[in-house]
């Protein structure tokens, strides 16, 4: 299935969901199958304005700067921010 006809399955479900007297809810599989979700993953809950929110914790949206931090990849020496310019590893052009 590409991921257009995915997104568009998942647009078009719709699910009603029961509380149980535990207070848990189940996600239907197929939806959590176009999610991705697995077994142990967290899911994030926020009330908004119009009712509750419910994604997948650490959708892409970091909470703060720090946990920014790391996300590059870059395992070096810290590099001192006189040192961070762009323009000073761009290759040069003409005479």
């Amino acid at each position: 299935m590409t991921r257009e006809a995915m997104r568009r399955e998942w647009l078009a479900m719709d699910a009603l969901l029961r509380l149980s007297s535990k207070g848990q809810l189940v996600i239907p599989a197929r939806l959590r199958q176009l999610l991705g979700l697995k077994p142990g993953d967290r899911l994030e809950l926020s009330l908004e304005a119009d009712g509750l929110r419910l994604r997948p914790h650490g959708s892409g949206k970091a909470s703060n700067v720090r946990a920014l931090i790391g996300c590059t990849g870059y395992s070096g020496p810290p590099i001192p921010l006189d040192q961070q310019d762009p323009a000073l590893y761009a290759r040069k052009v003409g005479p």
